[in-house]
């Protein structure tokens, strides 16, 4: 299976510097341009998606609309057509009492302690909320696909930049450090990064992944005890085999795969017997070239009615 996990385009919060978190901002102009170069440049090299699943916040399903719209059509009976699945749990993270707000709101700690007084204060999700949500999705949606016979599955996960970090770090647990490779021309750039922290999302952005598994009878999914972590840094911790070392303690190492539920039933599994190769982190190739319209028309909210410059002032009658 190939895997993509792509953020969303440009959005007009992102350009305000605001948390957008569950508000539902609006693409820009720019972001808009972002979306259908990200498009392009997928059926251009010839990435044919089998699945796609995205957030059901305008900013994320416009990106995987742009990603399946431009997809080459195979089959004119619309029932085999490829469909996006919305899926709430791959919502970005809800900022509460935050939504709206600049940045560093959040960083002034006296001010901090004035917004948890105020009435109706409504905190930012916990990671370990995210985490949940973010297991939930992988074991009940993405890894049941790794258990199907077909070996041809390709798939787009559009979604929100804390949520693919937070993402990216729970599928991490799940993968046999001496199975992971990082291709070599993505190792030299990221010499010296974490592994678990390997840079963030940038507008349409997106990481690679393949996932191989050796021919013969599948083994059987492995489930990690309650009392265990395979974070780094942990007894029995497997030693991640290519130039990026694992991080010793990383942010939320309280937060382990077993330790979300509760349960040992309910515990995650191992994606044992497979191995995955890491082959672009936050790939915007497909954005080289493309530049912001002046005059701020590339910052503002995109509106399907608006009219581009050039048709405006062509000639009736003129192509």
């Amino acid at each position: 299976m190939r895997l993509y996990l792509i953020r969303h385009g440009e959005t007009v919060d992102n350009v305000a510097g605001l948390y957008a978190g569950m508000k539902d901002s609006p693409l820009t102009n720019h972001g808009v341009e972002q979306i259908k170069r990200l498009g392009s440049s997928f059926a251009r090299n010839d990435v044919r998606f089998t699945h796609i699943f995205a957030s059901p916040l305008s900013r994320a399903f416009r990106t995987a609309q742009a990603v399946r719209d431009a997809q080459p059509k195979i089959d004119i009976d619309p029932e085999k057509q490829l469909e996006i699945e919305k899926v709430d749990e791959l919502i970005e993270r809800h900022f509460g009492f935050y939504e709206g707000k600049p940045f560093n709101t959040r960083a002034d700690e006296k001010q901090a302690e004035k917004d948890r007084a105020t009435p109706g204060f409504v905190d930012v999700e916990s990671k370990e909320a995210m985490a949940k949500r973010v297991d939930s999705f992988l074991d009940q949606q993405l890894l049941p696909l790794l258990e199907e016979d077909s070996k041809d599955f390709v798939v787009a996960v559009v979604a929100h930049g804390m949520l693919l970090a937070n993402f990216w770090r729970r599928l991490l647990l799940r993968l046999p450090r001496q199975s992971l490779v990082i291709a070599p021309e993505i190792a030299e750039k990221r010499s010296g990064a974490v592994l678990e922290y390997l840079g963030g999302w940038s507008n349409t952005g997106y990481m690679e992944l393949s996932f191989q598994r050796p021919e013969g009878p599948p083994d059987p999914p492995t489930i990690l005890p309650i009392s265990g972590s395979r974070q780094a840094g942990t007894a029995g911790a497997t030693v991640l085999s290519t130039p990026i070392p694992p991080r010793a303690e990383p942010e939320d190492a309280a937060v382990s795969l077993a330790a979300v539920e509760g349960d040992e039933k309910a515990a995650p599994r191992l994606l044992s017997g497979w191995s995955t190769t890491i082959l672009a982190i936050d790939s915007t190739i497909h954005l080289l070239g493309l530049k912001r319209q002046r005059g701020g028309i590339g910052s503002l909210a995109h509106d399907e009615g608006q009219r581009k410059l050039d048709s405006f002032f062509k000639k009736p009658g003129l192509t």
